[in-house]
């Protein structure tokens, strides 16, 4: 009897947050909302999984005698369709792999992206926490000086020896290009390994994560403190200073476009005025970048505010190239608003932007190790690869 109440419930469960995967619509209860963003990501990006445990569910209840009598046959009915739903979104993946091969076709040598049968790429899916062997991981260094320390402690952030941050990266040998993530706020820590982190880490990047204040805009002086770090330390760890990618994702994916569009603004980098925090591109997941918008942590309306901290607002015609990855079933940060920045981006920038949209992503897919955020990690790689060898053959010329 109680086993069958553990199965009736699973199935209600499964089959709603499956259908709604597929929609792509959240039910509106903010006490739920990061309960179901969660949820749907889970399901979206570990589909097999889910389908693993439900079989064995099943065996166990035909065991057991659950499945006698007209109800629970028709329990056992939407079970089956709702793996059938499941399947449909594993094969939905292949969406974002078509987009991403079409978005990189023309600075990729059209490379095709690894097929479901590619070994690494189930070495990744099976272990969501591996971790390539040759990639070394220094956790939680403090990018902050004593002085910040006691200012920090007087905004009222106690955990002054969290301001630490993690280095992803292969055995020193000659200077790689460089990423600064700043991981979303609430999601994930620094030290948890985005797919993204461990697939360029893997190919060479060397990948910083930090942890910061949550308060904005304290985030980011803090990720400005981090950029000092890497620009005077990174060398060490076989990083290049002079290539420095920013990246985020989220409501703090805000936070890294300001840092790659504010460079050398003194009012943010207090104490190290004179030191370049140019960054050569910013990498965009899911991100706000409109703080005027509803979505973020503390919307406001004051100009003066906005001039100076949504991304929207600080793009000019000199702003770096920018990497926007949206999904286009994030409920949490609609891909609307991520649209409009790109056409603003297009009207005022000389830059380079490249916008791919991702199919079936919700809004923290790329924390699962799974095929949508695997040819993500793979797409970023070759276009991160592509603007830093222009970089490279420009200086050189």
């Amino acid at each position: 009897m109680v086993f069958g109440i553990i199965y009736y419930a699973s199935v209600l469960l499964v089959a709603g947050l499956t259908y709604a995967s597929v929609e792509g619509k959240l039910p509106k209860v903010p006490q739920l909302q990061r309960l179901t963003v969660i949820g749907f990501s889970l399901i979206s990006e570990w589909p097999l999984p889910v389908i693993a445990f439900k079989i064995v569910l099943i065996v166990i209840a035909s065991a057991l005698g659950v499945f006698r009598g007209f109800i629970p046959q028709i329990f056992y009915i939407i079970d089956l369709l709702s793996m059938v739903g499941l399947v449909v979104l594993f094969i939905d993946a292949y969406e974002a792999r078509r987009n991403i091969e079409i978005a990189i076709q023309s600075y990729s040598d059209h490379q095709e992206l690894p097929t479901f049968t590619s070994e690494t790429f189930w070495q990744r899916m099976v272990n969501p926490r591996f971790i390539p062997e040759n990639v070394v991981h220094y956790a939680d260094i403090s990018y902050i000086r004593n002085a910040e320390s006691i200012e920090a402690k007087k905004d009222g952030f106690e955990q002054t020896n969290e301001l630490t941050l993690d280095v992803f990266a292969l055995k020193p040998s000659n200077l790689k290009p460089v990423l600064l993530f700043i991981p979303g706020g609430g999601w994930i820590g620094k030290g948890a390994v985005y797919p993204l982190i461990r697939h360029l880490a893997e190919r060479g990047w060397v990948v910083v994560s930090m942890n910061y204040r949550p308060q904005y805009p304290a985030r980011l002086i803090d990720a400005k403190r981090a950029l000092r770090w890497i620009k005077t330390n990174i060398k060490y760890f076989g990083g290049d200073p002079d290539f420095v990618v920013v990246g985020g994702d989220g409501i703090v994916g805000q936070t890294a476009a300001t840092v790659a569009l504010t460079p050398n603004v003194q009012e943010f980098q207090v104490g190290f005025e004179d030191l370049d925090t140019s960054v050569k591109a910013c990498l965009l997941i899911n991100a706000v970048t409109d703080i005027s918008d509803s979505h973020f942590d503390s919307p406001t309306t004051d100009e003066t505010f906005l001039s100076k901290h949504s991304p929207i607002r600080l793009l000019r015609e000199d702003t770096v190239p920018f990497l926007v990855f949206h999904g286009d079933r994030d409920d949490f940060i609609p891909v609307e608003a991520t649209n409009r920045f790109v056409e603003e981006f297009k009207k005022k920038s000389k830059s380079e932007i490249q916008f791919i949209a991702i199919s079936g992503g919700h809004h923290i897919y790329h924390h699962f190790s799974s095929p949508r955020s695997h040819y993500q990690a793979i797409g970023a790689e070759i276009w991160l690869n592509h603007i830093y060898h222009d970089d490279k053959a420009k200086n050189h010329d």
